[in-house]
């Protein structure tokens, strides 16, 4: 199960995690809060050693993050692929082949909306790019 990890920064609760979407991408102080709270959690003794280096901090929680979303991946591959089975490059495809970039699929959708002649053509469109199964009415 992947880890979550909540804070509060002025008056907003901040929930993060390899798996999670907030909506909306993170300013530096609610990073920063959250990249404190990801080395306190998980390296306890490192965190009071360096909590007043941002920099430190900063590359720590990097490097817990990264761990983090490879493990969710991992648990999200098909069952018949292990840890140890799988190369990176499968990885990275799955992911690929699962992952949406919204600022391309935004342009993308433009494009269709513009080039579609009517509704039905437009729905079409939208079917194949997204790879749905159309359902009967």
């Amino acid at each position: 199960m992947a880890k979550e990890y909540k804070v509060n920064v002025d008056g907003r609760e901040i929930i993060y995690g390899s798996l999670v979407r907030d909506g909306g991408r993170l300013s530096v102080k609610e990073w920063d809060a959250v990249a404190h709270e990801m080395v306190k959690q998980n390296l306890p003794k490192e965190y009071e050693k360096y909590k007043d280096d941002e920099d430190v901090i900063d590359y720590i929680s990097s490097w817990i993050n990264i761990q983090e979303r490879y493990e969710a991946l991992m648990e999200l591959l098909p069952q018949s692929l292990s840890y140890f089975e799988t190369s990176p490059y499968r990885i990275a495809e799955e992911v690929y082949d699962n992952t949406f970039e919204k600022d391309i699929v935004q342009y993308d959708v433009q494009e269709i909306i513009n080039r579609s002649a009517d509704l039905e053509e437009l729905k079409g469109e939208l079917v194949a790019y997204f790879n749905l199964k159309e359902v009967e009415k």
